[in-house]
């Protein structure tokens, strides 16, 4: 999942604007957009009113888009509530905004919302309902740069994630280079000392960037996961777990790895990211939200760190 534009929304005008950019966007695709500019007009609107300013996200997954209102006012406190037909706070309103958005034949509508911690705030998505895979990951580039010291690749049954130190063109490049010795490596998480081993030398002797990382193993019956570094892994069944890996960076100070295994059971879900990502802030909103897209989005907007940020999101069906 990429976030095709994000766009701010504080006045009437910035409203406008996000209407019209995202339904040229999806004419250039090819996808029918008057729906999603309805929604951009009923959501836009409902921030204006209640939150007074807020960002509006165009997002890509798998050629399907999918939109997210976002803000940081007091949140709504029942949310069941807010989508019957007539129910609202504003004057002069009929009430029909999210009770539309909600009851429609082809798009989920998803609303998260934070009103008892010192974070306060409301997403709404609506996502199309042909959308529900396993796996979805999400980043976002420190400061707004092309280049970006965080990384996700994926090989095979494997996923690799991972933060880079520093950021800009140098910690882009070291990217690269990691991304290649994965591909071309071959590699499982009980086999993998040796092969970090010469990697952690190759990084010196190349004078590139250090870097934390977790190698993730799916499997139908267990999720395997070993590295080292600040990459934090939860994961939920009934109740919320941290995993800590050891101390270390590859490239300049390392320590043997950590390896977990864990039960992939029906309904489990496994996060791991990047220390851009608040896990205090993620814990709170993990212990509330059990959709992967939703929870990717959130994960990454009530993150305040100045970072690059990575979240990546796996759900057993």
């Amino acid at each position: 999942m990429k976030i095709v534009s994000r766009f701010v929304i504080n006045n009437n005008s910035s409203l406008l604007f996000a209407k019209i950019e995202i339904k040229n966007i999806l004419k250039r695709a090819d996808k029918n957009y008057d729906y999603y500019t309805f929604a951009v007009m009923e959501l836009g609107t409902n921030i204006l009113k209640y939150a007074k300013c807020g960002e509006i996200w165009l997002l890509e997954e798998d050629g399907e888009y999918l939109l997210c209102a976002l803000d940081k006012g007091e949140g709504i406190k029942d949310l069941k509530w807010a989508l019957q037909k007539g129910n609202t706070t504003a004057e002069n309103s009929l009430g029909l905004g999210l009770y539309q958005l909600a009851y429609n034949d082809y798009f989920d509508f998803l609303m998260f919302t934070l009103t008892e911690t010192n974070i306060h705030g409301s997403v709404f998505m609506l996502k199309p309902k042909n959308l529900n895979n396993r796996q979805v990951f999400l980043k976002e580039n420190y400061m707004g740069l092309s280049h970006s010291g965080d990384f996700i690749f994926f090989k095979g049954r494997y996923v690799i994630i991972g933060d880079v130190l520093g950021h800009g063109l140098k910690a882009s490049k070291s990217v690269e280079f990691l991304k290649k010795f994965f591909y071309d490596n071959v590699f499982s998480c009980t086999t993998i000392d040796d092969l970090i081993s010469r990697l952690h030398n190759i990084l010196k002797s190349k004078a590139l960037r250090g870097f934390a990382f977790s190698v993730i193993e799916i499997r139908n019956n267990k999720i395997s996961v070993c590295g080292v570094g600040n990459i934090g892994i939860m994961y939920k069944k009934d109740k919320i777990k941290y995993l800590t890996q050891k101390e270390g960076i590859l490239g300049e100070v390392y320590s043997r790895m950590s390896k977990y295994e864990i039960k992939a059971e029906k309904n489990l879900i496994f996060l791991a990211f990047s220390d851009g990502i608040d896990e205090k802030v993620l814990y709170n909103i993990f212990n509330k939200c059990s959709d992967i897209y939703l929870l990717n989005v959130c994960a990454l907007y009530f993150s305040e760190r100045i970072d690059d940020k990575v979240i990546f999101a796996y759900k057993e069906m």
